[in-house]
């Protein structure tokens, strides 16, 4: 059996009162799963609680088989990554400079890289398609191209687990259609589990293993592609079922 990751155990996420029903699932070594939703249901609360950035109302993320909140900063870092649609942009840094600061929680910041940290960042830039502008200012990009630099930073720190807010909200068709390749890739030959958040559903229901659907209702469902659609998580999208590849 795959080993879990990251599990939750009656996770309720929120701010003055919870989004959704509690949450009990778990995320294997191995797998693609994708979160979706229509706008507003949770999923970037959901995220950011999974990645320790807000407390849950109620509940617990189990990391590794270790309580989340038990993990100092630089530890959880090692075992899971996370990029957020909203993330800012630091002005000065180029392309790889950027892509390298994945390798922090095992070099510090005064970036005391090893062979194995520089082959890490230049495998990043290459998975992700953008070692052709890796000396360009990270400002200097358009928002798709950032958007592939920030999963590249993900990429290189070589995380147990990628917790991914819309990666493909900027990329055109050829590179949405290259991430999730990527993505159900790097999941099975790293042996890590990829959770992402998307609108594009009809990718989702192609390449993930499982989908977590929320329906803005408050209500949630996770499980294979035709346990979701069947329970009617997937109306509000007016959408049907795509054989996965």
């Amino acid at each position: 059996m795959a080993e879990a990751l990251l599990t939750t155990d009656s996770l309720g996420v929120g701010f003055n009162q919870p989004l959704f029903a509690p949450l009990d699932f778990s995320l294997f070594a191995g797998e693609l799963v994708c979160l979706v939703g229509p706008n507003g249901a949770g999923k970037s609360t959901l995220f950011r609680t999974l990645a320790g950035l807000i407390s849950p109302m109620s509940g617990k993320v189990t990391l590794c088989e270790k309580p989340l909140e038990d993990y100092s900063a630089r530890e959880r870092a090692r075992l899971l990554a996370s990029v957020f649609t909203a993330e800012s942009i630091p002005s000065g840094l180029t392309v790889e400079e950027f892509v390298a600061l994945g390798r922090i929680p095992f070099t510090s910041f005064f970036d005391h890289r090893t062979k194995e940290d520089y082959a890490a960042v230049a495998m990043a830039l290459r998975d992700a398609d953008v070692e052709s502008f890796a000396s360009r200012e990270l400002c200097a990009l358009s928002d798709g191209e950032r958007s592939r630099v920030f999963l590249a930073r993900a990429l290189a720190g070589h995380a147990r687990v990628l917790l991914l807010d819309e990666p493909t909200a900027f990329l055109d068709v050829p590179h949405t259609l290259a991430l999730f390749r990527l993505l159900l890739r790097v999941a099975r030959e790293q042996n890590i589990a990829v959770f992402l958040s998307t609108h594009n559903i009809d990718y989702a229901l192609r390449f993930a293993h499982r989908i977590l659907a929320l329906d803005g209702s408050g209500n949630a469902c996770i499980g294979p592609v035709n346990t979701v659609v069947n329970n009617g998580f997937l109306t509000w999208a007016e959408i049907g079922i795509n054989e996965k590849e």
